[in-house]
């Protein structure tokens, strides 16, 4: 565990991207407030709390932030290790602790600050306690699972496919129950104290999709969804080496379905299967489907493969030894641009700016912006200003885009700037040409800013007089320029 905080920590001081930013300001807010600022977005409160106190006591640096990652990304090792064991044996234990280490998806999300590390320690947790409260029949972590359950739906919406797919796995208990009217019972009080808890969030929760729902993504393929599944365990690759050293202890552990072991991989199949159906269709509609939300059956997938590298003999070794190979993060360090540029040309355009000068830029970068811009700043989009630069307003920014006009939005704010003050402009790096294949939000987001940005280069009473883009890499979330407003026109 310490040599592994070691190799994952080393993105810590990672500069922050968008989605980051979007978590930095909602969190910067009061816990009191929180709920109205979550109304605004697409996310439950959970991690939002957590990350709140988190920063009371440490602050919001990337490398602060990080460590909270960090520490639930670490916690998913241990955690698999005892579902692993207590489920099945200890050898099956060590063996999805192995996984969870070598996993590209923890690696990653270690160094991210957003809730997915903490929604792939719950929903190992969740998977863990349903099978022994329902399959174990230990009753007592009957409520625990239901804690769980609802914390999980706390994390992140799609941890309601993670209850789907527990729900379809029950169907299993039933028909290897000698007392199903007790297992009923069980069951309704679980999944009914879940959504008891989860209850005062659903209005909450009914007025995002109303308002904030954004199709942002394209509609996922059955091709993408494959691979984001085989991503889980770090690509083909690893998934063959897998596949192999695995293969002959999942058919010994599937020959007969309804009994002991073979019944709890059959029913972790199940979970997975149709919470990853679930996402798929839902995402096919809503156009918000990533790979990363598939942390949802992360345990759940190593349950899997452990249990049946565990039954695989001596080829079993192997093919742990070249997953840890394939996956290890050797790496000597992570660019601090990794993820976004926009750190680096913001440390250059502070000092130029002063109190009232604008900064013009598209709906969710203006969170990033302002964590790493100082002063009193007007932000603007070009649905209009924007009252809370730290939180990104998504309600209903289909439609504002729909309807907005640069031009009616910027021309008052340049009419109020005093002369040698400052417009900063910026826009993601994507010309108009590639705009094509995205989906039609993001199309619009960044069509507006670009006509909002020709507008302010072509006004005659600004003048440019700096472009920043700090470094020129694939990574650059924006680059921008600074204007100057001059006393009359040229």
């Amino acid at each position: 565990m310490a040599v592994l905080a070691l190799f994952w920590s080393r993105g810590r001081n990672t500069w922050y991207w968008t989605d980051e930013s979007l978590s930095i300001g909602m969190a910067s807010h009061s816990i009191a407030r929180l709920p109205e600022i979550l109304a605004q977005d697409t996310s439950p409160p959970l991690y939002h709390v957590l990350l709140h106190l988190w920063m009371d006591v440490f602050g919001s640096s990337e490398a602060a932030t990080h460590a909270l990652s960090l520490l639930f990304a670490l916690a998913v090792v241990p955690a698999t290790v005892w579902a692993g064991w207590s489920l099945f044996n200890r050898r099956t234990g060590w063996m999805c602790g192995i996984l969870a280490a070598a996993s590209p998806f923890l690696a990653t999300y270690a160094n991210e600050t957003r809730m997915y590390s903490l929604m792939a320690l719950l929903c190992v947790l969740v998977t863990a306690t349903f099978l022994h409260a329902f399959f174990y029949r230990r009753r007592r972590l009957v409520p625990v699972f239901a804690l769980l359950l609802a914390m999980t739906l706390y994390t992140h919406y799609w941890g309601l496919f993670l209850a789907l797919g527990t729900g379809a796995a029950l169907v299993l208990c039933f028909v290897g129950s000698d007392d199903r009217r007790r297992l009923a019972i069980d069951a309704a009080l679980a999944y009914g104290g879940a959504a008891l808890l989860f209850a005062p969030w659903v209005p909450t929760l009914l007025y995002q999709r109303s308002h904030t729902a954004i199709g942002w993504a394209l509609p996922p393929t059955l091709q993408l969804v494959r691979d984001d599944v085989i991503g889980l365990v770090g690509g083909p690759v690893p998934a063959v080496a897998l596949a192999l050293g695995a293969g002959a202890g999942l058919v010994v552990l599937t020959r007969r379905p309804w009994v002991g072991s073979s019944l709890l991989t059959v029913a972790l199949i199940v979970i997975t299967v149709t919470a990853v159906g679930a996402g798929w269709a839902i995402s096919r509609a809503s156009g918000q489907w990533h790979g990363r939300y598939l942390g949802i059956v992360l345990g759940a997938v190593v349950l899997v493969i452990g249990a049946a590298l565990a039954r695989a003999g001596t080829s079993a070794i192997g093919a742990l030894a070249i997953v840890a190979v394939l996956n290890a993060p050797l790496s000597t360090g992570v660019p601090l641009f990794a993820k976004s540029n926009v750190a680096g040309w913001t440390q250059e355009a502070a000092p130029m700016l002063a109190t009232g000068d604008v900064v013009f830029a598209p709906i969710g970068a203006v969170p990033l912006f302002a964590h790493y811009l100082t002063g009193e700043l007007v932000y603007t989009t070009t649905t209009g200003p924007v009252a809370d630069p730290l939180a990104a307003d998504w309600r209903d920014a289909m439609e504002r885009l729909r309807r907005s006009e640069p031009a009616a939005t910027l021309s008052p704010l340049v009419d109020n700037l005093p002369g040698g003050g400052h417009v900063l402009v910026s826009c993601p790096p994507v010309a108009r040409s590639d705009l094509g294949g995205l989906p039609e939000y993001i199309q619009l987001e960044i069509l507006r800013c670009l006509e909002g940005r020709d507008f302010l280069l072509a006004h005659p009473l600004l003048k440019l007089d700096r472009s920043f883009s700090h470094p020129p890499t694939p990574s650059a979330v924006a680059d921008a320029e600074l204007l100057t407003k001059l006393t009359a026109p040229p």
